[in-house]
């Protein structure tokens, strides 16, 4: 979550861009607003652990199937 950098507070929230060209004119940011002060302003985009991080998307998809399969080879071998 960003700071305001002009009341330094933390409550914001993302904004909609305003345009496409906004939006073209500062890439791997986000629009934010301050919920305090009304500011808006860009930051860097929020990390966001399942796309930036390929291997816990794998490692969580994979056992994901691993389950669905103990549980399909399980319901199959008890009927």
């Amino acid at each position: 979550m960003p700071t305001c950098p002009r009341c330094d507070g933390t409550d914001c929230r993302e904004s909609p861009w305003k345009s496409a060209d906004e939006r073209l004119a500062h890439p791997g940011e986000r629009a934010w607003r301050c919920m305090s002060c009304v500011h808006r302003f860009h930051a860097p985009e929020p990390r966001r652990l399942l796309r930036d991080n390929p291997i816990v998307a794998a490692v969580g998809g994979s056992t994901l199937l691993l389950t669905i399969a103990v549980i399909a080879i399980l319901w199959f071998w008890k009927s």
